[in-house]
C-alpha cells in the first residue's frame, strides 16, 4: 500500500481531502528530493546522505532492507529494486522545505497555517506521544484519496510542537 501511495505522489495525482478535495500535482523536498527515488538518484541529488542503517527491530512490520537518513528524515530502502520510499520528514537543518502541490511547508509553518489548508482535518488537532521521542506533539491527520477522489487507506500526519511543524509522516495501516 505504501508503494502505491508513493507512486501516486510521484506521478502527481494524490488528493488531500477536507471539506473539498485539494489535488496535488507535485511533491518535492529542498527543491530536489522526491517521495520515491532510487538510491543512486538520492546520491546524485547534491543532498548528502547521513547514514544507511538496518531497519530497527521496532519497525518489524517494515519490508524494507534499510533506512536512508538525511538528517532526521528517512526513506525506506529496498535493495532488490534500488528504490527509496519516503517515510518520515523531519524539519531540521537538512530538510527545510517541502512542497505539496501549491502548498509549501517549512519549520515555520504553524498549526494555524495547517488549519487554513485543512480546515476540517486540523480543526481539532490532538496531543500525541511518539515512541522514544521526548518532544510533546500535537498532530492532525490528512486523509488521502486517489486521482478520482476515492479515499485510500493512507494519510499524512502533520506533527507540531510549540505551534510549529516539526515532522510529517506518511501513514498507512500495517
Amino acid at each position: 500500500m505504501k508503494k502505491a501511495f508513493l507512486i501516486i505522489i510521484l506521478f502527481g495525482f494524490p488528493t488531500l481531502l477536507n471539506a473539498q478535495a485539494i489535488k496535488f500535482g507535485f511533491f518535492e523536498m529542498n527543491d530536489v528530493l522526491k517521495a520515491k527515488m532510487t538510491l543512486d538518484e538520492i546520491k546524485s541529488s547534491g543532498v548528502p546522505i547521513d547514514s544507511i542503517t538496518p531497519v530497527p527491530k521496532i519497525m518489524d512490520m517494515s519490508e524494507a532492507d534499510s533506512l536512508v537518513y538525511i538528517g532526521g528524515t528517512y526513506y525506506e530502502y529496498y535493495t532488490n529494486t534500488n528504490i527509496c520510499d519516503l517515510n518520515v520528514i523531519r524539519f531540521d537543518n537538512r530538510i527545510t522545505k517541502v512542497v505539496f502541490g501549491e502548498m509549501t511547508f517549512t519549520k515555520e509553518t504553524t498549526i494555524e497555517d495547517a488549519k487554513a489548508y485543512f480546515p476540517k482535518d486540523c480543526a481539532s488537532a490532538e496531543p500525541i506521544p511518539i515512541y522514544n521521542d521526548p518532544i510533546s506533539y500535537t498532530y492532525c491527520s490528512i486523509p488521502l484519496a486517489d486521482s478520482k477522489g476515492n479515499l485510500v487507506d493512507a494519510a499524512l500526519l502533520l506533527f507540531f510542537s510549540e505551534g510549529k511543524l516539526k515532522r510529517i509522516d506518511f501513514w498507512e495501516p500495517s
